[in-house]
């Protein structure tokens, strides 16, 4: 019985934890999945807050590259977000530049 509770726990556990990949030089990827009834930027918050925060943990700053959101639909899909971010430096001219999202994708 407990070999069967503990991978259910641990998938109902993980199916809303987001993991920081990296998916280039200095590039990283952040995705979130939510429930049908959810927002898509709900999930694009959570993107952002762990994206700054791996930056912050390693004294960079955070350049976003680009954003895909999807808004939830009962019994269609899922709402989720995938962004894509740099780690740079706090004093490169990139990061002083701004945080501006060079492509931002809503999927419907």
């Amino acid at each position: 019985m407990k070999k069967t509770i503990i991978p259910i726990l641990f998938a109902l556990v993980c199916s809303g934890c987001s993991h920081v990949t990296p998916s280039g030089k200095d590039t990283y990827m952040v995705q979130y999945g939510g429930w049908p009834h959810m927002s898509g930027f709900a999930m694009k918050q959570k993107c952002l807050r762990d994206a700054d925060r791996f930056c912050r943990k390693r004294g960079l700053g955070m350049v976003p590259v680009n954003a895909t959101v999807r808004d939830g639909q009962a019994f269609v899909n899922n709402a989720s977000c995938e962004f894509v971010f740099k780690a740079v430096p706090t004093n490169s001219p990139e990061y002083m530049a701004g945080a501006v999202v060079g492509e931002e994708k809503f999927v419907k």
